[in-house]
């Protein structure tokens, strides 16, 4: 009876996953180490959801801290995962004793956040609650960039991402028993998970849009880079004429010019930067 509901499993996993035990073996994966990893995980995923709230709960402090999302990887999708994985890393056999160990990713969280500085604030807190697995990545869209050689600086891996997909990733180490898990933190900017979540919708069926809808993924890239640009600057020129109003009966700790250089460094074309730079003036009686 255990061998056929085994041979019956093997044959879901397979039709599921549309290959067959010879298409695995030539690839260096064996169908039942696969059924094995798949059952293990089973069992594992409602510790995995406990402790994916957990870390969201405690990311949920922070006040730079927008939205947070969390998921559990589905078990088919690991499975995939082990198999592209074999063909990156030929070397590596992944079983049930040790996958917990290699994948880095069995629960993810996703944080959102306003002001495109604030990932600092973010990660420092990161970085202070838990232990990293590895170095944290930032994915950029250039490499020469002033943004990119920041997070260098900061002991960052840099990835350069040709689609323009842009956010900072952290393996962290949890162990809320013996067991220890590695837990994907990811984290964007309102605008970047905006255009992550329109690219991952256009790609997914068949990830190879045509030249066409990559355009115009491309250019929905570049107006939610200027609007982070533009969503910072509104911030810190908010911040400092807060400070400017408070101090301006003794001295204020801010500068007119300080607040006239948010507007120089705005992305929009000098038309409308001449009408804010008038707007501040009466506000300023300058």
């Amino acid at each position: 009876m255990v061998n056929r509901a085994s041979t019956t499993e093997l044959s879901y996993v397979l039709s599921e996953l549309n290959e067959s035990e010879e298409s695995l073996r030539a690839n260096g994966v064996e169908a039942e180490t696969l059924l094995a990893i798949y059952n293990d995980y089973i069992s594992r995923v409602d510790e995995l959801k406990t402790i994916a709230m957990l870390v969201t709960n405690t990311l949920k402090r922070h006040e730079d801290v927008h939205a947070l999302r969390y998921r559990v990887k589905e078990p088919l999708h690991l499975l995939k995962k082990i198999i592209r994985k074999k063909q990156e890393y030929p070397d590596r056999h992944l079983d049930v004793a040790n996958y917990t160990a290699y994948i880095n990713d069995l629960a993810g969280v996703r944080i959102l956040h306003l002001s495109k500085q604030s990932c600092h604030n973010i990660a420092n807190y990161i970085q202070q609650t838990w232990d990293l697995k590895r170095e944290p990545y930032a994915y950029v869209d250039q490499g020469n960039t002033l943004e990119a050689k920041q997070f260098s600086a900061l002991n960052y891996k840099v990835m350069v991402n040709s689609r323009g997909y842009k956010a900072q990733h952290y393996i962290i180490k949890v162990q809320a028993t013996r067991q220890l898990y590695f837990i994907e933190v990811q984290v964007k900017t309102l605008f970047e998970e905006g255009w992550s979540e329109i690219d991952h919708c256009i790609r997914y069926p068949d990830h190879q849009p045509n030249e066409l809808l990559n355009r115009l993924l491309w250019l929905l890239n570049q107006s939610t880079s200027k609007a982070d640009a533009l969503a910072t600057q509104i911030q810190a020129l908010a911040d400092e004429w807060h400070i400017y109003k408070q101090g301006h009966k003794t001295g204020p700790e801010v500068t007119v010019s300080q607040l006239h250089s948010h507007i120089d460094n705005l992305p929009v074309d000098q038309q409308e930067k001449q009408y804010l730079y008038a707007c501040l003036a009466k506000l300023t009686d300058g």
